[in-house]
């Protein structure tokens, strides 16, 4: 079964004047018709802050519940990196190795050190990269650079990894990106997960560790499509702004343009995993409106256009121009809300409370106080403000209920 896409809009009727819309695309990943081979790159921390709370021994036992999990078809790899970077197992076929010898190289994980973590992540791009045009695979290859750390870059500023991400993603590769502890830069974890179309996420306590390693494993098995996006070919006058994806993670969206087709970067489609995408339209005025205009029937917006290594969907976006104000008062208040919690969340995240409780604020007043929404974001916002890292990555997760954001 193909991927296919549906797609919304808070007003299907807008004044001759115009106005803006919001509008959500919900994409669901269809099944997977064939296996995946996982190139799976392991890129661990082992500076010397890695030895407080046994973070490095829970580290190694992470890789070693990883090794447990990949099938003989499976490639790992798996960079350390302090002031130093190195590459501890070279891209490996799985079945290609015993457990005997990954166990020896899993040992050689010890702390020690600064962290120069740019340089990690680039040693293990080139490893996955070596693999991108492997022939005689049995299923398609889906790739994850999978990072821990608990400390800074002791040579870049966050928005230096930018760059990075972005040759990382340009590769096919999506970063899960995870930070343990209270060091660590927490912009720079975050850059890596949402450039890369990955995730971003804080660990609690080193034993999280090897939940964190094991469940993006597992997860890059179920893929159904990698290397997901949509085309949104905008019609003349109509303006896209305030992207964002929504689920799985909430994360604000840098749209790509290719003549008047914005490309939205989605993560891999996965099995049982839908996801949305919110976003603005300005609907631009009428020129030279006559009444034979008016209620002339459906304007397209925008053609939306899913693609994926696998599948292919289509959905057109569009509303009609009209005069009539009962058609003029219909509301999809879920749309609405749908964008509106998106918006504080990823403002949760990156811990920007205050732009939160002012949308919150402008939420209850719209929609009250009685609304479910706006009383559990209400909540966490109060959350994150009291909180610390654990509660900001937590309020980037959006959980649905029969495919709506509840």
């Amino acid at each position: 079964m193909p991927p296919h896409i549906t797609t919304e809009l808070n007003r299907p009727y807008v004044p001759p004047t115009g106005t803006t819309v919001t509008g959500t695309v919900d994409v669901a990943p269809g099944r997977k018709e064939e296996g995946v081979v996982r190139h799976i790159a392991l890129c661990i921390d082992t500076s010397g802050s890695m030895h407080q709370g046994g973070k490095i021994e829970r580290a190694r036992e992470g890789v070693r519940w990883v090794c447990g999990l990949l099938d003989d078809e499976d490639y790992l790899t798996i960079v350390s990196f302090d002031s130093e970077t190195e590459q501890v197992l070279r891209p490996t076929r799985w079945g290609d190795i015993s457990r005997e010898e990954a166990m020896e190289t899993v040992d050689e994980l010890t702390a020690g050190g600064g962290t120069n973590m740019y340089e990690g992540i680039e040693m293990a791009r080139k490893a996955l990269a070596t693999l991108s045009d492997r022939e005689g695979m049995s299923g398609t290859p889906v790739r994850r650079l999978l990072l821990l750390s608990d400390g800074k870059d002791q040579h870049r500023e966050p928005h230096e990894f930018n760059d990075i991400a972005q040759a990382v993603d340009n590769q096919g590769i999506r970063i899960e990106a995870a930070g343990i502890g209270d060091e660590y830069e927490e912009e720079t974890i975050r850059t890596l997960g949402t450039t890369a179309r990955g995730k971003w996420t804080h660990l609690q306590e080193s034993g999280d560790i090897e939940e964190f390693f094991g469940e993006a494993v597992e997860q890059a098995k179920s893929v159904v499509a990698p290397d997901a996006q949509l085309e949104l070919d905008v019609a003349p006058g109509v303006e896209v702004s305030e992207v964002y994806r929504a689920v799985p993670q909430a994360q604000d969206v840098s749209l790509d343009w290719e003549a008047n087709t914005a490309i939205v970067k989605l993560p891999d489609l996965t099995e049982r995993e839908e996801q949305r995408v919110v976003l603005k339209f300005h609907v631009p005025a009428v020129e030279d409106i006559t009444a034979a205009d008016i209620d002339a029937g459906p304007v397209t917006l925008a053609d939306v256009t899913l693609t994926a290594r696998g599948g292919e969907a289509r959905e057109t976006i569009s509303v009609e121009y009209t005069e009539d104000p009962d058609k003029l008062a219909e509301y999809n208040e879920s749309v609405q809300l749908d964008h509106q919690q998106t918006v504080i969340k990823t403002e949760l995240g990156k811990g920007n409370v205050s732009a939160a409780e002012t949308k919150v604020e402008k939420m209850t007043k719209i929609h009250g106080d009685d609304a479910t929404p706006v009383n559990e974001l209400k909540a966490e916002t109060q959350l994150v403000k009291e909180g610390g890292r654990a509660e900001r990555s937590q309020a980037t997760q959006i959980v649905t209920d029969d495919d709506r954001i509840q």
